[in-house]
């Protein structure tokens, strides 16, 4: 029978004088491998949260009631700002001319303009109007190209 040297090692009766067995390395790989895990999927979680996709009004549409991020370009005209109840309304559209009414209670950002591209975060109540939550309005990029003017 083995019996338990002072320094915590186990003496084997076959090895020879000065041998010390080594411990084993497992827990430590398990634990690297655990804490290697917990990064990863700690990363990913939270990248996947951070990454909002922009929707369309016409996706909009089809999602009543579901928190999202609504783009689109604001409407010519149809930006109305009550300073009384702080509350500010606008229509935007995409591409396929598909329009939906934006509500925002709150101070309208200064970017908010005709023609502007205009991100509301909020749900698509019943009556077919984008309740926003936060609003924000992005610049037009200055780096677009010219179009060239006749005779020019």
């Amino acid at each position: 029978m083995a019996a338990i040297a002072p320094d915590g090692n186990l003496d084997h009766p076959d090895a020879p004088e000065g041998f010390e067995r080594r411990r084993s390395r497992w827990p430590l790989v398990l634990l690297g491998i655990f804490v290697l895990f917990a990064f990863v999927s700690l990363g990913y979680t939270m990248f996947a949260r951070s990454v909002v996709y922009y929707k369309t009004p016409t996706e909009v549409l089809s999602m009543p009631g579901e928190h999202v991020r609504l783009s689109g370009t604001v409407i010519p005209g149809s930006i109305t700002n009550d300073v009384n109840t702080g509350v500010v309304t606008f229509t935007v559209t995409d591409p396929e001319g598909t329009e939906i009414k934006v509500l925002y209670e709150g101070a309208a950002p200064d970017t908010l303009k005709d023609e502007a591209e205009a991100v509301a975060e909020g749900s698509l109540a019943t009556d077919g109007t984008f309740h926003a939550e936060k609003l924000f309005a992005r610049c037009p990029s200055k780096f677009s190209a010219k179009t060239p003017t006749p005779g020019a």
